[in-house]
């Protein structure tokens, strides 16, 4: 089986980058999505989580907190304990294999392309992508 995750949205503060104690160096997001359902705007938070470093690399350099970013990944939940209880985290996963990451526009007013059509134009280059029937998993 395979599941994908594609969003397009803006990142709701600057991109925390970290490391690993191995010394590998990921970054974490916060990214809003927005629809519209009669009239009222609904706005729905995920959490990115990026491994592959050259990705990482284009956040520190083009992304903070309004950019307006393209993402495609795969859902993950991790359970843990904290304090006696356990916790779950679900967030979508950008490794060096199965994902990609566009920056589509900056932060700025005026510096940017409209969300819709930044959308439109994600997808259309998303569905362009041709499966060989080897490739299938099912």
């Amino acid at each position: 089986m395979y599941q994908r995750f594609i969003a397009v949205g803006r990142l709701g503060r600057d991109p925390e980058v970290a490391s690993t104690p191995g010394g590998a160096h990921y970054a974490t997001l916060r990214l809003a999505t927005s629809e519209y359902i009669k009239g009222e705007e609904r706005t729905e938070w995920h959490r990115v989580v990026v491994w592959d470093e050259k990705l990482v690399e284009v956040l520190q350099r083009r992304a903070r907190k309004g950019t307006l970013v393209a993402v495609e990944g795969q859902i993950r939940s991790r359970k843990w304990q904290r304090d006696g209880h356990e916790v779950v985290s679900t967030e979508v996963v950008l490794d060096r294999f199965h994902s990609r990451l566009q920056v589509l526009a900056d932060a700025r007013p005026g510096g940017a392309a409209d969300a819709q059509e930044a959308n439109k134009v994600y997808l259309d280059h998303a569905r362009r992508v041709d499966f060989h029937d080897d490739e299938l998993p099912f």
